[in-house]
Order: structure tokens, then C-alpha cells, then sequence
């Protein structure tokens, strides 16, 4: 048995086909065609020796084939109507000649080297009756110029053939050097930091036969956007990039809400792409936008001084997407990507209204790719891709409980041969089948066959990893798999087990999907949190078998039942002969799980086990199982959370767990209002880390990261008193210890405070006036401190050779935060101000500003 990790790769269009042949006596290429329409490129063949210069001859086939700076053999497939392209080409170089023939031709087409001369600086060589020529390169370096780079990415293509060179852009500074041989060239300079405006400069340049400079002048460059006639809409994020034939990309430029600029251009078949997410002004992740444009735009070949597009709302298509929650408001947000047939794949967003919907509109005609992401991210449900047409479309629910298992789109758990690999990790799809996956859940598998051997096992993998068993019988066998996924996070009450126990028949075979049935259960009456109200509820329900027929398979649910109590007791509910069920759902119960069974005439079954499939009336309190308990928790070292306008913010938390038997895991997490209905939440960026202090106790701590208000919470009114929840299950399993409310702690407004005595010096018995400001964070905005009007400051003094302040006097901020009283000067010393803080903001002390009396 083997255990090992497992990704997933976006793939849009392959073009062309490059081997190293001109020393060789023959080679043979296989033409893939490029997408698109007219002539396509559908073979090059790279050497490295040849002439400087071109030449070039049709095929027989009507395909044209060119030798290209002494480099590249390029074959181009005929246009249509024509004899039409061969898909393999034999290619050879001797004595001076390339020759290039069709397969199933007797014909080929040679090209002389020698017509077009030796390539400049290139020095001629003998072997075997060959006349070999080998190219210089000469250094070029791209510089960045009038601007202040910090990181940077070089892209640089040959602009006849578009072969792409390698350039080392992991130096510091604004410039690379790359060796290029002789030739034309189209380059891009990527330059962009975090927060700040990014930048695709382009040039073009000829390499002869000498080094060279290129500068990328950043004052070329031009604001691109895509933008509305809402004028209550702002780009919440964006990506900007550029494609050269044969489908290359260079960038991503953005990603946030920042500006993109471009260099201007006009080249054949080079395009800029944009991607613009736009949200209404001021949503947050805490206060989502109710509406989302998801815009793109392509200039192709010429890239005008004003690369701004502008399009009319009602231009563009439209749909309503409600995003139902997992049993408890959480942040999330919906990402997208355009799909071109090229090798994008960056996925830019926004956040979106859970338990409600949001109104989008999009470019019509362009197909994207989507994910919604809950929490922290960690919860992901992929969402096909989807094409949308101008004017209004019906909406999709996403999200709908109860969360279960769906099959992955390529397929999934396999025999291969003599061995089954098992990969069930979308355990967290939705009602309407949009597979789901949780990195936070823990998997088990257990693989057993008929004969009681146990052919895989493993316990505590994430959702990514994959087992395979050990060798297996070649004869047709039963073998029984159970699975379980186990997660507790704060951002899904729901769905916080699931159980499938899967039997099925299989023999030696290569690579073909395991029979496993497959379910879907739909929920009639859920609200937005997934929860159901007091009475009778209905369930639907189907079963189908994988890789086979239905009719073949006769696939049907046999069983359900239902608990209210986590699974203690179980209830069936009887099956109608379209596969629904109705269950009572009395008041005082919190959560609903369900069972369901099912069996094809093949020898398969399965029983799955959903719990907490959706919630029930009744509030659910704080748990306590077993004998796990939490204590000493602490936020922020015990002081208050203070946030100011910056970005990347960060506190830490700890506590304390105890159980005979150990901690499994833990978590914590702040929330401001009701616990299922919170306004805002801070979770910890990743799950806490226990260490193991005694036998039975350990310390957990766990990070709060990146936070920035004005994205994250994005409201003023969120400052003040926060909840904090703690849980923690025990090693063995068997204990659980859940705080709603453990505690409160401030999550305030940073302030700041000025001081200013004067006259400097003062004479004794004088009149001392003593200026200042109290201002406070602003979270509603990108930067600034505003005035704090009407709070009392306290005027403090402290007399030269003192270590000691004394009260004054109490000073109230006017309108704008000002502070201004005089006082009489009696002494030498030290004035400041200091704020004691209030509910919402932060404590503040001006510098102490020394005065000279005399």
C-alpha cells in the first residue's frame, strides 16, 4: 500500500510539436494544428547549427515549410481548400541541405543552407561530408527605466518564429541579461509589488551581431480597465495579461482592486487580455456587494494610448446566483477565469453574499471557470464552467445542504491492474452536484476484500492524498471500502461527518473506475442557513452506479433513515416509489442527520451516513462530551486587538486543553454578534497547534494572519466587544469540549494623539498653550486616520528631574479631533495627552513635548 499526494490541473489547447533534428540523418515530427482559423503552425523541428537568414518551399501536401534564422524548420499547414496537411514529416540535414517530405510522399522539398551565407560571427565546421554552421549569441539587457522596481519578470519570443527564451529575472534590481542569437524580437517586462499599481511593458528589438541594451520606459505605460456605466461600481480585482502565437502568455499583471498599466503596441498576432471583477464601493468581505460584473476584453494585434474599454450594463448578460450557507454565516467569495484555449488559469474574485444571493453580469459569449470559496478558503466547491449570452439568464443555486459526497469530474477511485487506487475527495459537494472539497477535513480509507484480507488502510489524510492497495487477486472478487471524512470548522455547523461504506465486484483490469454507487439527496423547505422549520420535511433521493449503464447497473436508494440526536437512535422513513421520504422534525431538535442505503444488481451497495445533514429549529448550545475540557484562553497576550488601516495585520491566541487521552485538534475563532449569525468573524489563518505539556494537558496556540479592515470587516461599527469560541476533541475520539462564548475581548480602532506646547521657552507665570489632534483608524477606507470629536483627553505634566505625570486638566477633542487649553508655565518639563480609550477605539499617548520656562 501506498499513500500520495494528488493536484488538479486546468488544461486548455496544445499547439506545436519541437524536436532536435538538423544533425540528425532523419527526424520524424507529428503535426499537431493549432486552434484557430486559416493556415496554423503545425511542426517545428530545432537544431542547433545551421545559416542565418530564411528560405522556404511548399509540400507536396500544400503545407509550406520555412527555414527560419538558421534555427527552425516551421511547417505550416495548407488552408482550407487546399490538398490538406500530412500529420508526420520526415526531416533531415546533409551536406548542407535541409530536406523536409510528407509522409506517404516520395517528394521532399530541401532547403540549401549555404544560399543564405554564414550566420554573422558564425564559424564553419566538417564532419562526416556535413557542412555545419553553429550561431553566435550575443548578451541583451532589458532594463526596467523612471521606476522603482522591486520585483520584476522578463519575457522575451523571437517575433518571426515565437520560440521563447529563458531570462534569469531573479536578480536584484530593474534589469536582466539574456544571450540571444541574431534576430527579432518582441519582449514584456513585467514589474508589479503588493498594494501598488502593476506594470506590462513591452518592446521590440533587433539583435545583429553585437550586445545590446533594451529599456522599458515605465512613462509609456497606460491605465487599462475594463469599466461600466455604474457608477456606483469599483474593481474589487483584476488580472491583465499578454498571449503571443502558439499560445504563450506573459504575466499576470493585478490581481486586487490596484491600477494596471500597459506599454501600447501594435504587433501581429500578440493580444492583452483583461479580466475585471467589479463590486459595489465599499463592500467588504464582512459586507459583500449585492451585485458582481464579471468583464473581460481583448485587443488583439494593436493596443490603443487609451486601453480603457467601457461597457453599457444593459450590453451585458445577466443572472442571479443565491449562495446558501453552511449552517452559519460565513465570508465567501466567488472566483472566475475566462477560458481562451491557452494555458490561463489565474482565478481572480470577490466576496458574495452568503445565506442570499447576488445579482451578476458578465461579458457575454465568454466562457469562464468558477470556484466559491467559504471561510477560509479551505472549503471549495468547483462550479462548472459557464457561458453566458446577453440579457437576463436564469440563476443557480450553489452551496444547498446537505453536504455529501460527489463524484470527481475525471473519475474516481481506479483498478489498475493488480492494484486499486483510491481517490474520494470531494466528500463536501452540494445538492445540485458541484463537487466540494474541505482541506481542513481528516480521511480515512479501509480497503478489504472477501477473502478478510485487508488490502489498504490509512487514517488521518487531507483531502488530497490518495492510497493505494497492495496487490490484489487477478480473480473477480467483492471487496468492501469505508471511508470516513471527519471535520469541525468555524465556518460550516453542517456536515461534520460523513461516512460511505461502499461493496462491489472487481477483477484485473487497466485503469477502469471502480463500481461505486453514487447518491444524491435533495432537501425540500431548506432556508439560506440550511435549516429546516418545525414539521414534516421531504427528501429526495437517487442512486447510480459509475462506469456502467443504468439499465445494466438497476441502481436504486432501498433505505433511509434519519436521526436527531447525531446518530444515537436512528428512524426509518419510508420510500416512495419515486425514492422520496418524509421525516418529522420536531422543534426542539438542533441538527438532522441522514442514512441512506443503496444497491445495483451487480453486486454493489452502500450505506452513507451524513451527519448533521442540515439543522433543525431548535439553536444548537455549547457541546460537551466525554471529559475534554478547554480553560485559559487568551487573545492577543491578554491586551486588546487594536487595528489600524494597514495591511498584513496579525495577533496570536492560545489556550489549554485538557483530556486523559490527549488533544486530536483544536480551533478558535472570534465573532461579533450571534454565533450562527455573526456580523463579522476572524478566523485563525491556519488550525491551531497543540503541544503536548502533561499527559493530559497540552497548549494550543493559533495565529490570526493577513488581516486588513478595510477588506476583511470594512465597517467602523464592527469595532468594539468580540465573542470567542473554543473547541477541541480528544486523541481517543471519544470527548469533545465546544465554548460558543468562552469569553470577550476588544477589537478596536487604533488612535493616534499630537502634543504641541508653546510659545518655546515660556516665561515663568506665562501663558502655555498646548495644541494637538486625536484621530482614530478609519476602516471604511484605503488609508487615514479621521478626527475623534467629543472624547475627553487628559492634559498630563511632568516637572523636570520627575519620573512621574500628574492630571492637569481634562481637555475635550472638538469637531475634527482638536485639542486646544492654556495653562500658566511654572516650571520646566514634559506636556503630553493621553486618551484612556473608549468601547470602540484604542488607548493613546502623544509624545511628551519638553517646554523651557525661564
Amino acid at each position: 500500500m501506498s499513500i500520495s499526494r494528488r493536484g488538479r490541473i486546468r488544461r486548455s489547447a496544445a499547439a506545436v510539436v519541437t524536436a532536435s533534428a538538423l544533425l540528425a540523418p532523419v527526424a520524424a515530427v507529428t503535426a499537431t494544428a493549432s486552434e484557430g482559423p486559416g493556415p496554423a503552425t503545425v511542426g517545428t523541428v530545432t537544431g542547433a547549427s545551421g545559416r542565418h537568414g530564411a528560405a522556404g518551399a511548399e509540400l507536396a501536401d500544400g503545407a509550406r515549410v520555412d527555414l527560419v534564422d538558421g534555427r527552425d524548420v516551421r511547417i505550416t499547414e495548407a488552408a482550407e481548400g487546399s490538398a490538406g496537411g500530412a500529420s508526420r514529416y520526415a526531416i533531415g540535414a546533409v551536406d548542407g541541405t535541409v530536406s523536409v517530405r510528407p509522409a506517404g510522399t516520395s517528394e521532399s522539398a530541401k532547403l540549401p543552407l549555404a544560399s543564405a551565407g554564414p550566420a554573422p560571427g558564425a564559424s564553419p565546421a566538417t564532419s562526416a561530408g556535413r557542412d555545419t554552421y553553429t550561431s553566435s549569441t550575443y548578451a541583451v539587457k532589458l532594463n526596467i527605466t523612471n521606476a522603482d522596481v522591486r520585483s520584476k519578470l522578463f519575457y522575451v519570443w523571437n517575433r518571426r518564429t515565437w520560440t521563447s527564451y529563458a531570462v534569469n529575472s531573479d536578480v536584484i534590481g530593474p534589469s536582466a541579461t539574456v544571450k540571444l542569437p541574431p534576430g527579432d524580437y518582441f519582449s514584456v517586462a513585467l514589474h508589479n509589488d503588493w498594494q501598488e499599481p502593476s506594470y506590462l511593458l513591452t518592446r521590440t528589438f533587433t539583435v545583429g551581431s553585437a550586445a545590446t541594451t533594451v529599456s522599458f520606459d515605465q512613462r509609456l505605460a497606460k491605465e487599462t480597465a475594463i469599466r461600466t456605466d455604474d457608477t456606483g461600481a469599483t474593481r474589487m480585482s483584476a488580472a491583465a495579461w499578454l498571449t503571443v502565437p502558439g499560445g504563450d502568455l506573459a504575466g499576470f499583471a493585478g490581481s486586487g482592486a490596484d491600477k494596471v498599466y500597459v506599454t501600447p503596441f501594435s504587433l501581429q498576432g500578440v493580444s492583452l487580455r483583461l479580466h475585471d471583477v467589479l463590486g459595489k464601493k465599499g463592500s467588504s468581505a464582512a459586507v459583500p456587494s449585492p451585485y458582481r460584473y464579471d468583464l473581460t476584453h481583448t485587443w488583439t494585434t494593436t493596443v490603443p494610448s487609451t486601453p480603457v474599454r467601457t461597457v453599457r450594463t444593459a450590453d451585458l448578460a445577466k443572472t442571479v446566483t443565491t449562495v446558501r450557507a453552511p449552517g452559519t454565516r460565513t465570508p465567501a467569495d466567488l472566483l472566475s477565469v475566462p477560458q481562451f484555449g491557452e494555458w490561463t488559469g489565474v482565478y481572480v474574485g470577490s466576496p458574495v453574499p452568503v445565506a442570499g444571493s447576488v445579482t451578476e453580469y458578465a461579458t457575454p459569449g465568454v466562457t469562464y471557470g468558477r470556484l466559491l470559496h467559504y471561510g477560509t478558503g479551505d472549503l471549495s466547491l468547483d462550479l462548472p464552467d459557464r457561458t453566458l449570452p446577453a440579457g437576463t439568464t436564469e440563476g443557480e443555486v450553489l452551496g444547498a445542504s446537505p453536504a455529501q459526497p460527489v463524484r470527481r469530474e475525471w473519475g474516481g477511485s481506479q483498478r489498475n491492474a493488480g492494484k486499486i487506487w483510491l481517490y474520494e475527495p470531494h466528500a463536501f459537494g452540494d445538492t445540485a452536484g458541484h463537487e466540494g472539497i474541505d482541506g481542513r477535513a481528516a480521511y480515512a480509507y479501509k480497503l478489504t476484500g472477501s477473502d478478510g484480507v485487508t488490502y489498504a488502510q490509512a487514517s488521518g489524510l487531507d483531502a488530497y492524498d490518495t492510497v493505494t492497495s497492495s496487490a490484489l487477486p487477478s480473480a473477480e472478487r467483492t471487496y468492501t471500502l469505508d471511508q470516513t471524512v471527519h471535520r469541525r470548522v468555524p465556518y460550516s455547523r453542517l456536515g461534520t461527518d460523513v461516512h460511505s461504506l461502499w461493496t462491489f465486484r472487481s477483477a484485473y483490469q487497466s485503469g477502469q473506475e471502480l463500481p461505486l454507487i453514487d447518491t444524491r439527496l435533495t432537501v425540500d423547505g431548506l432556508d439560506g442557513y440550511g435549516r429546516a422549520a418545525a414539521g414534516t420535511v421531504r427528501v429526495d433521493t437517487t442512486a447510480t452506479t459509475r462506469n456502467r449503464a443504468a439499465a445494466e447497473a438497476n441502481t436504486k436508494v432501498t433505505a433511509l433513515a434519519y436521526s436527531l440526536d447525531d446518530g444515537a437512535t436512528w428512524t426509518d422513513a419510508p420510500l416512495a416509489a419515486d425514492g422520496s421520504a418524509t421525516l418529522d422534525v420536531p422543534a426542539t431538535a438542533s441538527f438532522v442527520a441522514l442514512r441512506v442505503t443503496a444497491a445495483d444488481d451487480l453486486g454493489g451497495g452502500l450505506t452513507r451516513t451524513l451527519r448533521r445533514a442540515f439543522a433543525a429549529p431548535a439553536p444548537q448550545g455549547d457541546e460537551r462530551v466525554g471529559a475534554t475540557g478547554v480553560s485559559g484562553v487568551v487573545v492577543n497576550g491578554g491586551k486588546p486587538v487594536r487595528l489600524t488601516t494597514e495591511p498584513l495585520q496579525e495577533f496570536k491566541a492560545s489556550f489549554t486543553v485538557n483530556d486523559p487521552s490527549g488533544v486530536a485538534r483544536a480551533g478558535i475563532h472570534l465573532y461579533r454578534g450571534a454565533y450562527d449569525t455573526p456580523d463579522a468573524v476572524l478566523y485563525e489563518t491556519w488550525p491551531a497547534t497543540c503541544t503536548r505539556a502533561t499527559e493530559t494537558t497540552s497548549t494550543c496556540e493559533a495565529q490570526f494572519a493577513y488581516i486588513h479592515p478595510r477588506w476583511t470587516l470594512g465597517r467602523n461599527v464592527l469595532a468594539g466587544s468580540w465573542k470567542v469560541s473554543v473547541w477541541a476533541e480528544s486523541a481517543d475520539g471519544t470527548g469533545l469540549r465546544d465554548v460558543h462564548a468562552v469569553k470577550t475581548v476588544p477589537v478596536v480602532r487604533d488612535a493616534t494623539l499630537t502634543a504641541n506646547a508653546g510659545p518655546e521657552p515660556v516665561a515663568k507665570g506665562g501663558t502655555l498653550t498646548v495644541t494637538g489632534k486625536l484621530a482614530r483608524a478609519d476602516w471604511e477606507t484605503l488609508g487615514g486616520y479621521h478626527g475623534y470629536s467629543g472624547m475627553k483627553v487628559q492634559l498630563q505634566f511632568r516637572k523636570a528631574g520627575a519620573t512621574a505625570y500628574s492630571l492637569v486638566k481634562t481637555v475635550t477633542a472638538d469637531s475634527t479631533g482638536g485639542l486646544k487649553t492654556t495653562v500658566q508655565a511654572s516650571a520646566d518639563g514634559y506636556w503630553r495627552y493621553v486618551f484612556t480609550g473608549s468601547s470602540s477605539t484604542s488607548s493613546a499617548t502623544s509624545a511628551a513635548d519638553y517646554v523651557d520656562v525661564r
